[in-house]
């Protein structure tokens, strides 16, 4: 079977076109909704030229399905179509999306663009103020346990073991986690659902978001965290892929090799190896 690899926004803005296309023609690739989204919501500055245009990263993201890689699903439709199926999710490859993306032409103007992009601000900031307020309830509970020293020396772990040991207190949580995210449905969720994936994960990034909040002190709250929301669904993506490229160090990274052990993550198209190229013909 072949490999199925993610792509993340750092290597598809930091890798031309061309050299994207080629890579996309002999491996079998799938562009999270996530950077799609990202793209839309890209706001250009007068420093970065075109390198953040909407309409630039989205003729880019048009031109690299024609070549050949596939859409991903939203992680809502996969939450919702597990909650509906109760069946863990069999692919995050948008089949129908991909077929009408290689099909049809990109409606990029910039009304459409700034009426699309408003659209999913307003639809992400509940998911943002929801992250960041579970993070700040989970510092306080640090506080009343009067846990604050020894929770500080975490931040000095290397990433990969910290988020490690996150995961493994969501993992622990399971039940108690599925109930107050999934009432309905908590008894069904197994381990290899993307729901319980998604949730392990962003669990791990609530606990993680405490930590540093007590290690920096209350300035950290004002921080954007809305790119962390987009980078974790490129790591969920995962638990249905073989490999991930990315060169962001700081989350991506790190909460993939923590999370998804078994995985491969690259940090560029150079590392993937001859392995995950895919004889198309051999079907």
């Amino acid at each position: 079977m072949r490999g199925l690899l993610v792509l993340d926004k750092c290597v598809f803005q930091g890798t031309t076109l061309d050299r994207l296309r080629g890579f996309i023609g002999d491996h079998y690739v799938v562009l999270p909704y996530a950077l799609c989204v990202e793209c839309l919501m890209s706001e250009a500055s007068d420093n970065s030229g075109t390198a953040k245009d909407p309409a630039v990263l989205l003729a880019k993201l048009d031109k690299l399905v024609k070549a050949g890689a596939h859409v991903g699903y939203a992680s809502c439709v996969l939450l919702r179509m597990e909650k509906e199926q109760l069946n863990a999710a069999k692919t995050i490859v948008d089949e129908g999306s991909t077929q009408r993306a290689q099909e049809g032409m990109a409606t990029l103007h910039s009304d459409f663009l700034a009426v699309e992009a408003e659209t999913c601000r307003r639809t992400f900031e509940p998911r943002i103020s929801w992250l960041q307020e579970y993070g700040r309830t989970y510092f306080e509970n640090v506080k009343k346990k009067g846990l604050c020293r020894e929770f500080r020396g975490d931040c000095e772990v290397y990433d990969v073991k910290r988020f490690d040991k996150w995961l493994q207190v969501a993992d622990a949580a399971k039940a108690a986690i599925t109930q107050t995210l999934f009432p309905e449905i908590s008894a069904s969720i197994g381990n290899d659902w993307y729901s319980w994936q998604m949730a392990r994960i962003l669990w791990a990034w609530v606990i993680d978001w405490a930590c540093r909040r007590n290690y920096s002190g209350s300035s950290f709250e004002k921080r954007d965290i809305s790119n962390d929301l987009h980078d974790m669904e490129y790591v969920a993506y995962l638990s249905r892929a073989d490999g991930i490229i990315t060169r962001d160090k700081k989350l991506v990274a790190p909460l993939a090799r923590a999370a998804f052990p078994e995985k491969d993550v690259y940090s560029s198209l150079e590392e993937v190896p001859d392995s995950y190229r895919c004889d198309w013909a051999a079907g």
